[in-house]
């Protein structure tokens, strides 16, 4: 039987192992960005030559490629177009959503009467003009397998992040591939470099089965590291001799013993996906640069995916030193 001071102890532990995660968290997020930022300097170091040269590289790699065939776009986000793209963006998604033939790959869907349509269409649009894509897309779903279009009135956070990450893009300190709304959004003037790496993204997502499901899994599995790391602070060890019982006992037992690796584990879709988009991309820049432009640009490729491989290390590392902190405590 557990006592009460066992009890105490767990929850002294766990505390401490959650704080000392936020605190380490917050100073690997540092390092991260230190090191993303050096990344990024070297990924604009190039000549006002060789940057005409890559901005026209761009327009033809993206030919090249067919991607707009796909049903992709790219866009040249500055400072003076961002809201017109944030707009775009937005509109894009929406109509994606929307699309019946898209979403008959997601549920199985039946057909609506106008007055229906019309009813969606304003929960929709009121849903998407404050970016609430996702509770969107739930109440696209419901309105196409229930008998009613009815608000769930759980509406989940307001993903305002595209607008941030719009607003660094027109600074030329980042460029993204939206998989809802193919597009590719970024600076070719300041950051034509990351040009072709998300034109890789956007073949990822339309390439073979494995890529499409590498694409979509990336977004997966990085959900598992909060489980894993509520296990390993809510899980006691096991005394000496004391054997698992049962299925769940055993799986939270294993989870608990490798926190560390499971985490990581749980981040090599993302490690993998973005070194193929690399190497796409780097594919695709070879047809259009010359051999000196292509070796700068694969440096930076190759320094920017060890960002991603920093952070799962980090990652990682931050999730087994809460647990041991917390062990230390509950268990002493």
């Amino acid at each position: 039987m557990v006592s009460k001071n066992d009890c105490t102890d767990c929850a002294l532990g766990a505390g401490a192992g959650y704080l000392t995660y936020k605190g380490a968290n917050k100073y690997s997020n540092k390092l991260k960005a230190n090191y993303a930022k050096k990344v990024m300097t070297n990924m604009q170091n190039l000549s006002q030559a060789e940057s005409a040269t890559l901005r026209k590289a761009v327009v033809d790699a993206f030919e090249v490629a067919g991607l707009e065939t796909k049903g992709c776009m790219l866009h040249n986000v500055n400072p003076d177009n961002m809201k017109s793209m944030d707009a775009l963006l937005t509109k894009n998604i929406k109509d994606r959503i929307m699309n019946l033939k898209i979403a008959k790959k997601f549920a199985k869907l039946k057909p609506l009467s106008p007055e229906e349509e019309k009813q969606l269409e304003k929960v929709l649009s009121d849903l998407i003009k404050n970016k609430k894509y996702k509770e969107a897309w739930k109440e696209f779903k419901k309105a196409h397998t229930k008998d009613s279009v009815k608000s769930s009135g759980k509406i989940i956070e307001t993903d305002k992040s595209i607008s941030k990450i719009l607003k660094t893009v027109a600074e030329g300190k980042n460029a993204f591939y939206h998989p809802i709304s193919k597009d590719i959004m970024v600076n070719v003037d300041k950051l034509g470099s990351a040009s072709f790496h998300e034109m890789g993204h956007a073949l990822n997502a339309s390439g073979s089965k494995f890529l499409k499901a590498l694409s979509i899994g990336r977004h997966v599995t990085k959900r598992f590291v909060p489980v894993i790391l509520a296990v390993g602070l809510l899980k006691s060890n096991k005394k000496d001799g004391q054997e698992p019982n049962g299925v769940i006992d055993k799986t939270t037992t294993f989870i608990k013993n490798n926190v560390g690796k499971l985490t990581f584990a749980a981040l090599i879709p993302t490690l993998a996906e973005e070194g193929i988009a690399s190497i796409r991309g780097s594919h695709l820049a070879k047809k259009v640069l010359s051999p000196e432009v292509l070796k700068k640009l694969n440096k930076s490729y190759f320094l920017a995916w060890t960002t991603y491989l920093l952070a799962s290390l980090l990652a990682a590392g931050t999730v087994k030193l809460s647990t041991v902190v917390r062990d230390k405590i509950a268990e002493k």
